[in-house]
């Protein structure tokens, strides 16, 4: 999916690892928040939107990230932005 790539990379950018550890870091949380059994291609933006500000901050919190916060406000900026790409990966 589109957005996230665009949210994977960006939080690989901020927190200076590769781009698909970035956006495997948005997987796992995603998985964390809405369980492994629901497609990617069926998530909403309150989904990523949830997984952002529970799971994926934990996830920051627990590897020690300076200024997650931060962070978790940036990709939050950059997500409501960039909703529109959310539909892209359902067609």
């Amino acid at each position: 999916m589109e957005i996230i790539k665009l949210l994977g990379n960006k939080l690989a950018e901020k927190i200076n690892v590769s781009s698909p550890a970035g956006r495997g870091l948005i997987k796992l949380a995603i998985n964390d928040e809405l369980g492994p059994f629901k497609p990617l291609n069926q998530l909403e933006f309150v989904d990523f939107k949830n997984t952002i500000k529970n799971s994926l901050k934990m996830r920051l919190e627990k590897l020690d990230i300076n200024s997650t916060s931060e962070i978790i406000d940036l990709l939050l900026e950059k997500l409501t932005k960039n909703q529109s790409l959310i539909t892209i990966g359902t067609v």
